[in-house]
Formats: structure tokens, C-alpha cells, sequence
């Protein structure tokens, strides 16, 4: 039996994605045999995490803050959503971040995105409070009103909770679409196999789902 603080430590790993119990051990045996000042130096970066780390007030893209900590210099925004060149016009939506910067390593896409932070499960209908559906509602909204189209990208990954997803996004939007015929709603095209995700395809892959969206 490992000692308290082990067992401690050992549970904290587990509460993190894709760990089991020997990983998640390796994990502190590990911290046991490095030097102190690098697991003190460890232990200051994640303490520093949420002060230094926020959420984009407009997408929900993590940035870092300016050194004042005050985020008065970006007004809340992160890089993507202050640059000036990106089309305000185009949104493409997203699980998570990781799937974003993937997107973006591509170079083949010039909008803006929103990060759900999650998917809706195909077997519960209504729409988790955690993720940022509201918000994206709302925004897309905002932008219908004014002059000019608009097309959102639905790029949740082609697995049974990202489906659902996206069927969930399209019924939401349905009724803006009616209203507002400026606005387009895609989803990528070809290129994706069925159960795979962004985070593990290739620059070309998610190149080709984007230019042949539909």
C-alpha cells in the first residue's frame, strides 16, 4: 500500500483524461525522482494556470493575459478575434481547442471560431449547461442583424456525440436561418472518416474538409 500522499496524488491524475491507475502512478513516481526545484517550478506554473490564462470572452479560445493581469489591453479577446484581418463573417465551430489549432495550422481558413468546450451526448436532447451554446446563439444572432452574409462551419468531429452536435447546432439555428436568409450553415466536407477527430488528422485532411464543406 502506497503511502497518503501518493495515494493522494495518484487520484488527482486519475480525474484527468485518457489516465488509468499505472499511468497515473508512473505519473508520481516520476515527480518522486526529479529534483525539488523542478517540481516546485511544476506546482508554481499550475498555481499560475487561471491567473495568467483566460477564456475569450467573444469565441472561448484560451489567451494569455497582459502582464498587468488586468486584460484591459485586449478588452477580453484573444489573438484570433482582435486581428483585424480574420472575416468576422465566417464562424467555425469547434469541440475544443485543440481542434481549433489544428484548423488553423492548415492556414487554409481566415474566420473567426467558437469553442463549445464539449459535445451533446445523442442520448439526451437538451443542451449541457457547460457548453457555450447560449453564447454561440447569441452571437450568431447578433451578426444576422447586421448587413452582409454570414456562414457558420460546423466542425464537430464525425463521431455519434459530434453528429448529435451538430443536428443540435442546425435545429437551433433553423429559426435564424428562416429570419435571416444572409446566413449559411456548412458542415465539413469529405476527408473525415467516420469516428475519426480533428485533434489526430492531418494538415491536409482537415484542409480538404474545409475547402469541400457543404
Amino acid at each position: 500500500m502506497f503511502s497518503k500522499p501518493i495515494q493522494n496524488l495518484v487520484e488527482f491524475f486519475l480525474k484527468f483524461p485518457g489516465v488509468g491507475p499505472k499511468q497515473a502512478t508512473r505519473f508520481v513516481f516520476y515527480l518522486l525522482r526529479e529534483e525539488p526545484g523542478r517540481v516546485s517550478a511544476l506546482a508554481d506554473a499550475i498555481a499560475r494556470l487561471h491567473d495568467e490564462v483566460k477564456l475569450c470572452r467573444q469565441c472561448y479560445k484560451t489567451f494569455d493575459m497582459n502582464p498587468a493581469g488586468s486584460g484591459s489591453a485586449n478588452g477580453g479577446l484573444c489573438e484570433l478575434c482582435r486581428n483585424p484581418r480574420r472575416n468576422v463573417r465566417q464562424v467555425l465551430v469547434v469541440e475544443k481547442e485543440v481542434d481549433l489549432e489544428n484548423v488553423e495550422r492548415t492556414r487554409k481558413y481566415d474566420g473567426l471560431y467558437h469553442v463549445l468546450g464539449g459535445t451533446v451526448s445523442p442520448l439526451d436532447s437538451s443542451a449541457p449547461t457547460k457548453l457555450h451554446l447560449k453564447e454561440f446563439f447569441e452571437r450568431i444572432q447578433r451578426l444576422a442583424q447586421e448587413d452582409g452574409p454570414i456562414e457558420v462551419i460546423l466542425a464537430t468531429n464525425p463521431t455519434a456525440e459530434g453528429d448529435a452536435t451538430s443536428l443540435y447546432l442546425e435545429r437551433v439555428l433553423a429559426p435564424l436561418k428562416n429570419q435571416y436568409p444572409v446566413l449559411t450553415v456548412s458542415r465539413l466536407g469529405r476527408g473525415l472518416t467516420t469516428g475519426s477527430e480533428l485533434e489526430y488528422s492531418d494538415d491536409i485532411t482537415i484542409a480538404n474538409a474545409i475547402q469541400n464543406r457543404k
